[in-house]
């Protein structure tokens, strides 16, 4: 039996993370949505996605966003996407389109996962869309990102949230900018969602030495360039 959710959060959680800097957010969004054995409740398609089709195994798909439910909870649910929409525009649509199907679904909160790349002592840093809810973090360990910016589909589902009646939280590994895909802060910022969110997460799996292991883990290209 799974932890329930922190008393910090509302009746229904969405975690949810997209291909940014360093895959950090996708890559732990992925990573929990294999490991808590989710299956699909509703897929996102954009006209602002990359021009092209993902192919594995001779067999062409689309890119998407996707949103699923854990099999053994009713209280949380895992948003991620294969890219992120090439224009501004683009990027509103598409996270209103996913806000009020969460709203429809009954979240409370929203909780997107990034990247952070600057100088800090800490492995995750957090932002929430209002002071209570900054707070709250802060007091569960997580400490608050004090300035700056959150691109993207992983800044815009936190902060337009409270629009859509639901709070707005982001999760930031840090990572040096400098690698594709970041295993080590994807696994740093899971080791803190299971403990923030009472997730049984084996992160062994993105050691180094289990390449094979997170190799599944790896997003297709292209990997946008956004936080």
């Amino acid at each position: 039996m799974h932890a329930r959710l922190s008393p910090m959060f509302g009746r229904k959680v969405c975690i949810g993370g997209f291909p940014g800097i360093g895959s950090v957010g996708k890559v732990a969004a992925d990573f929990m949505a294999t490991s808590l054995k989710c299956s699909t409740i509703k897929p996102f398609f954009s006209s602002g996605f990359p021009a092209q089709v993902v192919v594995s195994q001779g067999l062409a798909e689309l890119f998407r966003a996707e949103l699923r439910s854990p099999e053994k909870r009713d209280d949380l649910l895992i948003l991620s996407g294969d890219a992120q929409p090439l224009e501004i525009v683009g990027m509103h649509s598409l996270a209103g389109e996913i806000l009020e199907a969460l709203r429809t679904e009954g979240v409370s909160d929203v909780i997107t996962l990034a990247a952070y790349v600057g100088e800090t002592r800490s492995g995750v840093l957090g932002a929430a869309t209002d002071s209570d809810s900054a707070a709250a973090l802060e007091k569960s360990g997580i400490p608050l990102l004090r300035r700056g910016a959150i691109g993207g589909l992983n800044g815009l589902l936190a902060g337009l949230a409270p629009i859509y009646g639901m709070r707005g939280f982001c999760l930031l590994g840090t990572t040096s900018g400098a690698e594709p895909v970041d295993i080590r802060a994807a696994a740093i910022l899971l080791e803190a969602l299971g403990q923030l969110f009472g997730l049984d997460l084996d992160v062994s799996l993105l050691r180094p030495e289990q390449k094979e292991g997170w190799e599944t883990f790896l997003p297709e290209e292209p990997d946008m360039n956004y936080r």
